[in-house]
């Protein structure tokens, strides 16, 4: 195991370590063994516990490392969660889960001040947060090496309730669970974004035009490797980003930024958001810009198409009814956001004129994805690209 380059002690035996695995830098749990060395904890080593500990103390900094805790709760026992792209969980007690960020991302870092500005608004449409912690980096920002929020029983991400609510809709011809469950969605994320009001400006030209110059950018991108949807009908596609570049004036929060289903977990009927880190294909400084709420709104109903082409490929569905019901997931979302956004006094934060506009740089971003990194999830943005652009909704 390689020297960190920094440790915050947790409890006799156990610590933190950041430390460089050769290809980035991670936040590793670690425990010392009985021939005094140490080596990276597993679940029931106790380190996860160890931080329920720190975070009941509160213990303000030490170092590099700062901790925000939000409570005094302790937990032990300790089980896996398993890993995904980004954490390491470990479900401690069933009360809480510690991630373990094993890929830090650049500094500085979005989501402990959007989590902050959640908690004391009140927003209750995300697992309750018992503590962030972070590491100033060598260039003297900080980043996230660990979370702890509340553990949520029998959670599912979008990815697995959506498609299989979509599934279920088109084989029973009946769209009514998928587009509630679309609706409690759009109420929630008009929670969020009420939550965010306080962090509220307005756009500059500035940033219109980045947000322009990014989406032209990324479908020259598309185009560049070969995909030929975008390359048939690039002028169709550079027409509708075009419209980005009018937005200045707009009402612009300090948002999501990577909302999509598979951040909006089920917990036994209840729909919460996850993960405040900022849309990884940007650069740290860029995730810490506040964004239209379209712009949120826009990735939501994207995945939300998306689940329905996924839905397909596991079984054989009416080509006609999968749209439909699609659709009608899409307008119950975007139904209950502008709703219940109005009700609560905050309709000014949404204007919806580029939402079809997003919703296309999201395509041309999946497609760059899936060409990168995972080909085998090309399929998705290649259906998605002319189904949004043969669409005959304004959004």
């Amino acid at each position: 195991m390689p020297e960190p380059l920094d440790a915050l002690p947790l409890a006799e035996g156990r610590r933190l370590a950041v430390v460089d695995d050769g290809a980035a830098l991670a936040a590793i749990p670690q425990v010392r063994g009985d021939d005094g060395r140490w080596r990276r904890a597993r679940p029931g080593d106790g380190a996860a516990s160890a931080l329920l500990e720190l975070l009941a103390a509160g213990l303000v900094a030490c170092g590099a490392f700062t901790v925000r805790s939000w409570t005094t709760r302790t937990a032990t026992g300790e089980r896996s969660v398993g890993v995904d792209q980004t954490n390491e969980s470990v479900i401690v007690g069933d009360a809480a889960v510690v991630k373990w960020a094993t890929h830090l991302q650049e500094g500085p870092h979005p989501a402990p001040r959007r989590i902050e500005v959640l908690r004391t608004a009140g927003f209750a449409g995300m697992p309750t947060p018992w503590g962030v912690l972070t590491w100033r980096t060598p260039a003297g920002a900080d980043t996230v090496v660990a979370y702890v929020d509340d553990y949520l029983p029998e959670a599912v991400d979008g990815w697995t309730w959506a498609v299989d609510l979509v599934t279920t809709a088109v084989r029973d011809d009946d769209p009514a669970e998928f587009s509630a469950a679309a609706t409690d969605v759009g109420t929630v994320v008009a929670e969020l974004h009420a939550a965010l009001s306080g962090t509220a400006t307005v756009a500059s030209a500035a940033d219109a035009q980045r947000w322009r110059g990014d989406a032209m950018d990324t479908l020259d991108t598309v185009v560049r490797l070969g995909h030929p949807g975008a390359v048939a009908r690039r002028t169709q596609i550079a027409v509708l980003l075009d419209d980005l570049g009018g937005l200045t004036g707009s009402p612009v929060v300090e948002g999501h930024g990577d909302l999509h289903v598979g951040q909006v977990l089920c917990s036994r009927g209840r729909f919460v958001v996850t993960d405040f880190d900022g849309n990884p294909v940007l650069t740290a400084p860029e995730r810490m810009l506040p964004i239209p709420a379209v712009l949120d709104v826009a990735g939501m109903a994207q995945s939300l198409a998306h689940a329905a082409i996924v839905a397909a490929t596991y079984t054989a569905l009416n080509p006609e009814a999968l749209a439909e019901v699609s659709r009608a997931g899409r307008t119950a979302f975007l139904a209950a956001y502008t709703r219940r956004l109005r009700a609560l006094g905050h309709a000014d934060l949404f204007d919806p004129t580029p939402l079809r506009a997003f919703r296309a740089q999201q395509v041309l971003r999946e497609i760059v994805y899936a060409a990168r990194h995972l080909p085998r999830w090309m399929y998705v943005p290649d259906a998605a690209l002319p189904a949004l652009l043969d669409e005959g909704t304004p959004w």
